[in-house]
């Protein structure tokens, strides 16, 4: 049984979907010194169980049914761990029943989902942020330093490419756009945080399936975008590659980074530095940035939103620029063409929100 935090200041939490990301927020629930698991709603009542028994958690505060599990345990907040297409039906009930919402990346499967989620979440005076801890990870954050610092200049050409071995889809296997909603949402996040001042302004993107891959949907991604201030960028990503990819190369007016290593979520990565035209030199990026889970730098950001209103990059409204791009990209591949985003009013409002 997980130990009791009591305190009147805790924040009661439940936790929909407990499926290995939901079980993995349940642990950091529980180590995060503000928060407590008082339910879980999971529609597996094998999964009900063990989560039962994981968190001493009473039978009426664990079921299938959203409504049920809020009316029984009363918390304060909501943590959404499941399929996308899920996303905007519970998240409106949990904002409903009054409470601030985490919501795992993608905020919803759409993007007129999605703003309305933002729009009422303002009517009822509730918060809703988006899992996109990512960017909080220490080589995003080195990265994102080494450039503010212009060491390489102007940046107008990056080259993104992470792709990984994941041949089993499990719960992505049916969606038609796994790898453009359960891992490029994360990528651009992340381009967004090391370019902090640009927003994007178009895409032209293609998605596959290679002969070996046994999802349905297009597991793998290629894309040109354009981020406003001549930011240029080449991405690739997915689930369905025969080994691991990862690459992050950035070109400035005087100069070149590049960055190596398994994959965005794996902590060890090599850094190169070059000059116009010379050869690359080994950099050390890191060595400034401490070493911190980037959950834990998220769910401090979340605590200062929640008590103090200090609105952080990774709130709903905040993060429609993502969700623009994802739309837009999706859109591109059903249309075969460039898709405009920057004073295209189909993606004013959540450019400008």
């Amino acid at each position: 049984m997980a130990r009791n935090k009591g305190s009147s200041r805790s924040r009661r939490v439940v936790a929909v979907g407990y499926g290995q990301m939901g079980r993995g927020m349940a642990r950091l629930i529980e180590r995060t010194p503000w928060t407590q698991l008082v339910g879980v709603v999971d529609r597996d009542e094998d999964v009900q169980a063990a989560a039962a028994n994981d968190y001493g958690l009473p039978s009426s505060c664990v079921g299938q049914s959203l409504v049920q599990v809020l009316r029984q345990a009363q918390p304060d907040l909501v943590i959404v761990n499941t399929p996308s297409e899920l996303h905007y039906r519970q998240i409106m009930t949990a904002l409903n029943h009054g409470c601030h919402v985490l919501a795992a990346k993608p905020l919803a499967a759409t993007l007129p989902q999605a703003l309305r989620i933002v729009q009422h979440a303002r009517n009822v005076g509730r918060k809703v942020v988006v899992g996109q801890q990512i960017r909080f990870n220490r080589h995003y954050l080195a990265v994102a330093r080494f450039l503010a610092s212009g060491a390489i200049g102007t940046v107008e050409s990056v080259y993104l490419l992470n792709s990984k071995p994941r041949p089993q889809p499990m719960n992505l296997g049916e969606i038609e756009q796994p790898a453009l909603l359960e891992m490029a949402c994360h990528h651009f996040d992340a381009l967004l945080a090391i370019f902090p001042f640009s927003q994007p302004h178009s895409i032209m993107a293609t998605g596959y399936r290679p002969s070996w891959s046994e999802y349905k949907g297009y597991c793998m991604v290629n894309a040109m975008m354009e981020l406003t201030g001549g930011v240029h960028v080449l991405y690739h990503g997915g689930f369905s590659a025969q080994a691991p990819c990862y690459e992050l190369r950035l070109e400035g007016t005087n100069g070149t980074l590049r960055c190596r290593g398994i994959h965005m979520s794996a902590g060890e990565f090599s850094y190169e530095v070059a000059t116009v035209g010379g050869e690359f030199a080994t950099a050390y990026l890191e060595a400034l940035v401490p070493e911190r889970s980037p959950w834990d730098v998220y769910m401090e950001h979340w605590h200062r939103y929640l008590t103090r209103g200090t609105e952080p990059v990774f709130s709903a409204r905040r993060n429609l620029p993502v969700i623009a791009l994802l739309d837009a990209g999706a859109e591109s591949m059903a249309r075969g063409r460039r898709v405009q985003i920057e004073g295209s009013a189909r993606y004013a409002e959540a450019l400008n929100a």
